[in-house]
């Protein structure tokens, strides 16, 4: 059985708001491209650099 992962979209912009202060702009709108995406076939690196920037864990902005 495949299992589906899915972004936390709500969470995600809540959390990018926030930090969007403290970020260089290329790195908000790396994210922003990552989320238009989607997280079908996140990788864990890309997941990894998502969680730094945003300062949280893989279980706050996805969902299976």
């Amino acid at each position: 059985m495949a299992t589906s992962v899915r972004f936390k979209i709500q969470e995600i912009e809540e959390r990018l708001e926030e930090r969007k202060p403290n970020m260089e702009s290329v790195t908000y709108q790396q994210i922003k491209k990552i989320l238009d995406r989607g997280a079908k076939g996140l990788d864990p690196y890309t997941l990894s650099n998502l969680c730094r920037d945003l300062h949280c864990l893989p279980t706050d902005i996805v969902e299976y």
